[in-house]
């Protein structure tokens, strides 16, 4: 009775031996295989890592491209604003190299113009004395000669009418000289005429085309004061007053015209007048 017991429990005993093996070898399979899995996760993450240590070199030798970059851009940048700089400052003095040359060429066209005025105005004058103190040059003196106008002895026989028309004539050709010793002539033998404050207004005409501006004045002087009903004074109030206007002497200019215009204010001579009043303010 007691011995089968005894035999079933050793049964049991190499039963549950086997079964305890079995399990046994699984496992040691299934640690293997986990070990050459955890093997080839390792070798991928070893991979990974590499791959991103090269992925964090490659960014790192980006960053220092970039960095190179941006300075040598920060350079050109620089220099292109000094460049610019340089280009407008060399602008701007080409600029006023440019105003100032033009402002020395005005003034130097201006100097050139008034110097050529005032040689031709002191020429005229010099040429006026030499003939007042009788010391014309050869020239005028042969050109007088030459002349096709009467000689003043010849001047002397002609009528009152003829005289005055020859005179006027020599003045409307230009001859100057040559119509102030007409226009003398004809004062002289016909004092009385009723021409003769016309006679000597074109005296006075004479003298402002020659730009002798004094001795016309002092000639229109005499229209206004020996002729004072002559059709000639408000003319020779206007070109006194004219005269002394380039004579720079404004101020007389002002007082003459003004007194044109109170006395003859509806003329055309007061017209021009107040024009030119309106010129010098």
């Amino acid at each position: 009775m007691m011995r089968k017991p005894i035999i079933f429990l050793i049964l049991l005993v190499m039963t549950s031996g086997c079964a305890a093996q079995s399990h046994v070898y699984r496992l040691q399979d299934q640690v293997s295989t986990l070990e050459q899995e955890n093997k080839k996760l390792s070798d991928s993450l070893a991979g990974l890592k590499s791959e991103l240590e090269s992925q964090q070199s490659n960014r790192y030798g980006m960053r220092e491209l970039v960095a190179d970059q941006d300075a040598e851009f920060d350079q050109v940048k620089s220099e292109v604003r000094e460049l610019k700089g340089n280009f407008e400052e060399t602008e701007y003095r080409i600029r006023q190299n440019s105003q100032k040359l033009e402002s020395d060429l005005v003034r130097a066209n201006v100097k050139i113009d008034k110097n050529a005025d005032a040689l031709a105005f002191h020429d005229t004058r010099l040429s006026r004395l030499e003939n007042f103190m009788g010391l014309e040059s050869e020239d005028k003196l042969k050109a007088r000669a030459e002349t096709r106008y009467p000689k003043k002895k010849e001047l002397e026989q002609l009528t009152e009418d003829e005289l005055y028309d020859i005179a006027k004539q020599m003045f409307d050709d230009g001859d100057y000289d040559s119509a102030i010793e007409g226009f003398a002539t004809f004062l002289n033998k016909y004092p009385k005429s009723g021409r003769a404050d016309n006679a000597r207004f074109w005296i006075g005409e004479t003298y402002f085309n020659e730009k002798w501006y004094e001795k016309a004045i002092l000639e229109y002087e005499k229209v206004i004061n020996e002729y004072p009903d002559g059709n000639k004074v408000p003319a020779a109030y206007l070109k006194q007053g004219i005269a002394f206007h380039k004579l720079g002497e404004n101020a007389n200019a002002r007082l003459i015209l003004k007194e044109l215009i109170q006395k003859f204010p509806e003329g055309n001579e007061s017209k021009i007048a107040r024009q030119k009043i309106a010129e010098m303010q």
